[in-house]
């Protein structure tokens, strides 16, 4: 039975004090089975890029380092987060124990802002590969890769940890955050103050330094591309010998940079569609400070962003020639011998980093 009274507390669903599900049976079970798929997309898709990168030796390179861990951080949003989700948008009611309620919420935003720092470092990594090439294996170093892993998780985690504060009780916390509506319906109301610390500030400021990192990459790219035709077009006004020299010596500068290109442009495209996402989401919260969490609105612009997490693979896959080889080797189960773990991707013919 749905619920649809005025006082949604009043009656018990199966024996749980909660909201229940306002949508009838038959529509309660579409939404929990098209979610169920996101889920599934989620979790197997970025299990997907986790194994490619972690088999094929040509994929495990810096750049691919960060990939990884995001798709470790998507793969938990889509394990840990999503899941729980279903229940308190379908059936607006919470079956598990009280504490992890407050652990969901905590991880929630965790995940959420280690997503925001992992997209930030990708920007961070792909500004000097195309900025100062010559000197990219000086400043990015495995040491400069841990200290980008270091940020991205315990970063996240003690900026998230403000949400840590609804484990107190209401008189401890100071109604900064706490439980509302019915005692299993496990639903937050969160200061302004608060969300703009744990949720829109990361997003927001994020947003704003991508932007123009990635516009100074564009600019960047532009110069470069320039200064390789004209170098080839001055040096093949030479002598016969002089002009071989010149074309083999701007194919491999091009074949370099083609390579620099596509990864950043294959990396700015998952940056972007993240960051576009949940937008909506952020907007919302900021236009209505006090939405109801059960609201329409809500609910439709926060599955918005957890889906941006089920569709990294498909990018990887449409914009990146040796991560869908990868991908077409593991579903054809082409993964089991060394000579498997070595297969050389033609990386020249796509540009793949």
């Amino acid at each position: 039975m749905y619920n649809n009274t005025s006082n949604p507390c009043a009656a018990l669903y199966h024996g749980y004090n909660c909201t229940g599900p306002s949508l009838p049976p038959t529509n309660l079970c579409a939404v929990v089975v098209l979610l169920s798929s996101f889920i599934a997309a989620t979790v197997l898709g970025n299990l997907l890029i986790i194994c490619s990168i972690a088999f094929f030796k040509q994929l495990q390179t810096f750049p691919t380092t960060l990939a990884l861990s995001l798709a470790l951080s998507d793969f938990l949003v889509g394990l840990v987060i999503m899941p729980f989700a279903v229940m308190k948008t379908a059936y607006r009611c919470w079956f598990c124990a009280s504490a992890f309620c407050n652990a969901h919420h905590f991880l929630d935003y965790m995940f959420t802002n280690s997503s925001i720092f992992h997209i930030t470092c990708i920007a961070f990594e792909r500004y000097v590969a195309i900025s100062d090439p010559l000197r990219y294996r000086a400043r990015v170093t495995r040491k400069t890769m841990a200290a980008m892993l270091l940020l991205c998780w315990l970063g996240s985690a003690l900026f998230s940890s403000p949400s840590l504060v609804s484990l107190m009780s209401k008189s401890a916390s100071g109604g900064l955050i706490q439980r509302v509506r019915c005692p299993n319906d496990c639903v937050f109301s969160v200061y302004i103050g608060i969300q703009a610390v744990i949720g829109i500030s990361p997003y927001f400021i994020s947003l704003v330094v991508i932007v123009l990192v990635y516009g100074r990459i564009y600019s960047i790219a532009r110069r470069q591309a320039q200064k390789i035709n004209s170098e080839g077009s001055r040096r093949r006004g030479q002598d016969a010998a002089a002009a071989s020299a010149a074309c083999t010596d701007a194919l491999h500068k091009w074949k370099a940079m083609r390579r620099e290109h596509n990864a950043t442009k294959t990396l700015g495209v998952i940056i972007f569609f993240f960051l576009l996402s949940w937008l909506p989401y952020n907007v919302t919260v900021i236009v209505f400070e006090f939405v109801a969490y059960a609201s329409d609105v809500y609910q439709v612009t926060l599955w918005i962003g957890y889906i941006s997490s089920a569709f990294n693979p498909i990018l990887y896959a449409c914009f990146n020639r040796p991560f869908r080889t990868a991908f077409h080797r593991i579903l054809r189960l082409k993964v089991f011998t060394l000579a498997d773990r070595d297969f050389a991707f033609s990386t020249a013919q796509d540009g793949g980093h």
